[in-house]
């Protein structure tokens, strides 16, 4: 089905999920009540809000069992951030919920005859429990919405008679979340003093696209060792490494950013690689959220000194390279832009959206990396505040001198 169509029938299908919901729960609940694992028939029996409070009553009160299957890393904190500029006169209410943000605790933790189950790496417990902070699903609670409690039957168990580490995170076959979410839990399980040699296995819910596959290598971890969870997608392992998200997503801290330009440098390789300081990213050759003018607007740029890129065909090094180069980004909202955490500190960089979809990660990303951050919002008729119609695939038409004079307050000429 094309994505734009899926996008529009969302929140019909949304509805329907809900108007069903109380029947589909008596029904599922009757599965869970079952005296048999979820192995066998139906959803697990119930979920713990947080893996710490699976480790202490596994624990039983024993402390040092307790830090051996829970190793801490970074303590929560709050994230406080400065406001996107624009031409606007009231920011966006997007932004305006995100200006402050608890960022959880990081930790690994090591579950005995652990299963992981689906594209997000939901992680059932020995007692037939879901961990829900390390089982997010996009836009589904824990237990509410979440798709494992609507199970009839899960997938026959996938067994391996070792370590297995799970990497998989919601929406992680993209390029955004596979930078933010799953790379970082990598780093996570080196923190913690496990040698990644000593694992297995690592579940990723698709490893076929080359970043995918560049990404793993470079940080030591070879094909061989992959498990893909579109081909097995219930695991269970007789020790399961499952290290926590790094945030709720599009909200990373800033040690994930760290991480990613120390491991993905500009490398001395692409020395002579081409790296204008003002770049625009190219979505045209996606399907979605392109800008329907953009031959006005790339002119319009190559004016001021941009040249346009197309990131699809460039390797990690020639991003890396790139973008550390760069003193001006431009670019419709998109995965690209996620290589904006390459950039050095004092970049500026301004995200130009459809205005029936305006999200605030890259604005997360830019601040916790020190980046000047400023945005647009397309022609076009505009939703109500706090009304979120979902719509995230609309192509944008922009307002050239709305970008001109956006230009101007970012003290570009």
């Amino acid at each position: 089905m094309n994505k734009k169509l899926k996008a529009r029938l969302k929140p019909h299908w949304n509805f329907l999920v809900e108007f069903t919901k109380p029947l589909r729960r008596v029904f599922f609940s009757s599965l869970q009540r079952l005296p048999v694992s979820s192995q066998v028939i139906g959803p697990p029996k119930g979920f713990y809000e947080s893996t710490w409070d699976w480790v202490v009553q596994q624990g039983s009160g024993e402390p040092e069992l307790q830090e051996t299957t829970y190793i801490k890393i970074y303590p929560n904190h709050q994230i406080c951030r400065s406001q996107p500029k624009t031409l606007e006169q009231d920011i966006h209410w997007k932004f305006k919920q995100e200006y402050r943000r608890e960022s959880p605790a990081a930790f690994v933790a090591i579950v005995p005859n652990g299963r992981v189950w689906g594209d997000s790496g939901t992680v059932i417990t020995p007692d037939d429990k879901v961990l829900a902070d390390v089982s997010e699903e996009h836009g589904r609670k824990v237990p509410d919405t979440h798709s494992i409690f609507f199970q009839s039957k899960l997938p026959a168990v996938h067994q391996v008679d070792g370590t297995v580490a799970v990497l998989s995170a919601a929406g992680s076959g993209g390029y955004f979340h596979w930078m933010f979410d799953v790379l970082p839990r990598v780093e996570l399980i080196r923190r913690s003093g496990i040698s990644l040699d000593s694992i297995d296995k690592f579940v990723v819910n698709s490893y076929q696209l080359p970043f995918q596959k560049e990404t793993l290598t470079t940080l030591g971890i070879p094909e061989t060792k992959i498990i893909e969870s579109h081909r097995y997608p219930h695991v269970k392992a007789a020790r399961l490494v499952v290290p926590s998200l790094s945030g709720n997503t599009g909200n990373m801290p800033s040690w994930v950013g760290d991480f990613l330009r120390k491991e993905f440098p500009s490398s001395e390789a692409v020395k002579r690689f081409d790296r204008p300081e003002r770049i625009y990213i190219s979505r045209k050759d996606t399907s979605h959220r392109r800008i329907t003018n953009e031959a006005e607007v790339t002119d319009c740029l190559s004016k001021l000194g941009f040249r346009s890129v197309e990131l699809a065909s460039m390797t990690m090094a020639e991003k890396a390279s790139l973008f550390s180069s760069a003193k001006v980004v431009v670019a419709p909202h998109g995965a690209g832009i996620s290589n904006t955490v390459f950039c050095n500190p004092g970049a500026k960089v301004i995200e130009i959206f459809s205005p029936e979809w305006v999200a605030a990660c890259f604005w997360a990303v830019s601040n916790q990396i020190g980046l000047d951050y400023y945005y647009l919002i397309g022609k076009g008729k505009r939703p109500p505040e706090y009304t979120d119609p979902g719509r995230m695939l609309e192509d944008i038409l922009v307002d050239l001198d709305e970008l001109l004079n956006l230009m101007k307050l970012a003290g570009i000429q």
